[in-house]
């Protein structure tokens, strides 16, 4: 904890510097979330040489906001023989997200990292949200997730959900994780889920596109190391493959889509590429930029109103989509 509070200080410092001497990295961003970015950055780039059990130890050891997370039931359950957590708001309307954490299939936990970000969702939309903690790589490289994802699937199922009272969603690694559940349902002629919801979603691992690198000077975290998780997750396959990156996969007969991006985060491009060959492929799909904002806007909700907004947005299309006002 010594660290983070170095890295609060020295990012204070740093920023007020910045400001003063160039102005605010971009125009709608305040002190406070500047702040916030610098912050993420630099705990990101100092970590990024770490080894992954040192990196995932120091996460969950962290005390994460838990606003969200106090105003929901929580309950702690294995579903289909995964570790999972179910946030039920009160008078939680029919039907359920099926939500899966970011980073780079090599950290987080729906406990800790991701735990008020999925309670937020199910307080905005009013919809119980079940959060897994899936396999992670390299101890556990693709298809693991994916199985485990199917596995959580199928209990819900088994427990009397329908398939079209379940959205599925994630963020980041997590969105890629949704939207393979997807198209593996489809090519299984499966019924699939009634639509993905995509926070940011990381679909392109061979970071081609030019946000990538054109977002370096304001997004967080780094592209050399978003790499190597990438190979790491993947193990023996491509990462140009469709099974690890979906977004080169056939995209005909999905369920509908709706993704959230930042306008100012490295995977931007992957967001508005998908969106759009999902529509040339006759599917029903949807973006929302949450403009100026970095990678994951949504979990920076409590810092922006554009943050704020995008959470909104989200929690709006997993009510409609479960027919829900």
């Amino acid at each position: 904890m010594f660290r983070l509070l170095r890295i609060l200080i020295v990012t204070f410092f740093t920023t007020l510097v910045r400001r003063v001497r160039r102005g605010p990295a971009r125009s709608a961003w305040d002190f406070r979330f500047q702040w916030v970015v610098a912050f993420l950055r630099r705990d990101f780039d100092e970590s990024a040489h770490w080894p992954y059990r040192r990196l995932r130890r120091d996460l969950d050891a962290r005390h994460y906001p838990s606003k969200a997370a106090a105003r929901v039931t929580r309950e702690t359950a294995a579903v289909g023989g995964v570790q999972a957590v179910w946030f039920r708001p009160r008078q939680a309307r029919r039907g359920a997200i099926l939500f899966f954490h970011g980073g780079s299939y090599i950290f987080g936990s729906i406990q800790t990292s991701h735990a008020d970000l999925a309670a937020s969702l199910a307080l905005e939309s009013g919809i119980a949200v079940v959060g897994i903690d899936y396999r992670l790589a390299p101890e556990h490289p693709y298809p693991a997730a994916l199985e485990d994802a199917l596995a959580v699937f199928d209990a819900l199922l088994a427990s009397g959900f329908r398939a079209a009272e379940i959205v599925v969603a994630g963020d980041s690694a997590g969105g890629n994780l949704a939207l393979c559940l997807q198209l593996l349902l489809r090519d299984r002629k499966r019924e699939q889920a009634r639509a993905a919801l995509l926070l940011s979603p990381w679909l392109d691992l061979t970071a081609s596109h030019p946000s990538c690198r054109a977002a370096d000077a304001l997004d967080y975290g780094q592209t050399w190391f978003l790499l190597q998780h990438a190979r790491d997750f993947a193990g023996g396959v491509p990462l140009e493959d469709p099974r690890v990156s979906p977004l080169n996969a056939n995209l005909e007969g999905l369920a509908p889509i709706y993704v959230v991006i930042g306008g100012a985060e490295r995977l931007a491009d992957e967001g508005r590429a998908l969106v759009d060959k999902a529509q040339a492929a006759a599917a029903r799909a949807e973006l929302y930029v949450a403009e100026d904002m970095p990678h994951n806007p949504c979990v920076l909700a409590a810092f922006h109103p554009n943050a704020a907004e995008s959470l909104r947005a989200a929690a709006r299309f997993a009510r409609s989509a479960l027919g829900e006002p």
